[in-house]
C-alpha cells in the first residue's frame, strides 16, 4: 500500500533529513506499533525487515548555507506491504496535518492512496529515492553498483527473504534487476554516508514478488529512506493530483 503526499513548505529544511522522516514515521504510529516495527520488525531468519520505504522529499527547492528552501511545495510518498502501517500513518497526518522538520514545518495539502500498478513480468521502474546494496565484513561495508555482479545476487537474495517474511511461502525464481541509466548518490543518514543508485532500471521475476519490493523497497536500508521505486509513466504529481 502506498500514499502520496503534498506539503506547503514553511522554513528550511535540513539537508540530511532522512533520519528526521524516518523518526516522524515511527512517532505518528500507535506506541506499541511503532516499538514492535523498529525494534522486531518482520523476521526471517536471522534477518528483521522494518516493512517500509519513503521517497525523497521533492520539489522545486534551492540550496542555501542553512539548508533547502521550497519554493512552495515538496512532495512526499510512503510505502508498506503491511497496510495498517501505512492506515496508520494517512489517519495521523489526518489528525496533525504538520509534518516538522528541524526548524521547518511542511503543511499537509493532498493526501492519496496510490492504485497499485499494472506490473509485467519485465517492468521498467525510476527510483524515488536511490538504492542501497551493500555487504559488512571484518573490514567493513563495502557498497556496490549496479554495474557489479554482486549488486544482482544480493538485490535478489534480498527480494527473496522479504517475499519469504511475508508470505511464509519460498520463491524459486528471484528478481533480476539491471542498470538502464543510473547515477550515484550520496546519502548521509546520522553520521553514516550511504552510497545508493538512483536512475532507472529493469526489473524482471515473479509478478508477486517484484509488488514485494515496490511497496517494502528494493535493496537494504529502505526504512531509512532507501529503495522505493515507481513504475515508469506514473509521474508522481500525477499520482498526488496536484496541477
Amino acid at each position: 500500500m502506498r500514499i502520496c503526499m503534498s506539503f506547503l513548505v514553511r522554513g528550511t529544511v535540513p539537508v540530511h533529513y532522512n533520519y528526521l522522516i524516518q523518526s516522524a514515521i515511527y512517532h505518528r504510529l500507535p506506541t506499541r506499533l511503532s516499538r514492535a516495527l523498529h525494534n522486531k520488525g518482520v523476521v526471517e531468519g536471522p534477518r528483521r525487515f522494518k516493512m517500509f520505504t519513503f521517497s525523497r522529499l521533492y520539489g522545486d527547492f534551492t540550496r542555501s548555507d542553512e539548508g533547502l528552501v521550497y519554493r512552495d511545495r515538496a512532495y512526499l510518498c510512503f510505502s508498506s506491504p503491511l497496510e495498517r502501517v501505512v492506515m496508520e500513518v494517512y489517519r495521523s497526518f489526518l489528525r496533525d496535518p504538520v509534518l516538522r522538520l528541524g526548524g521547518s514545518e511542511l503543511n499537509l495539502e493532498v493526501m492519496n492512496v496510490v492504485e497499485p500498478p499494472e506490473l509485467g513480468s519485465k517492468t521498467v521502474v525510476y527510483t524515488l529515492s536511490p538504492i542501497a546494496v551493500y555487504r559488512k565484513s571484518e573490514v567493513g561495508t563495502r557498497y556496490y553498483s549496479p554495474y557489479e555482479k554482486e549488486w544482482e545476487l544480493l538485490i535478489s537474495l534480498n527480494s527473496l527473504r522479504k517475499y519469504h517474511a511475508l508470505r511464509r511461502r519460498y520463491l524459486k525464481t528471484g528478481l533480476v534487476v539491471r542498470p538502464l541509466k543510473a547515477g550515484l548518490s550520496r546519502v548521509k543518514y546520522k553520521d553514516n554516508v550511504v552510497f545508493a543508485w538512483r536512475g532507472e532500471f529493469e526489473m524482471r521475476g515473479p509478478k508477486s514478488l517484484q509488488m514485494v519490493v515496490y511497496e517494502a523497497g528494493l535493496g537494504s536500508k529502505n526504512s531509512q529512506g532507501f529503495g522505493m521505486i515507481e513504475v515508469k509513466g506514473r509521474k508522481l504529481r500525477e499520482l498526488i493530483s496536484v496541477e
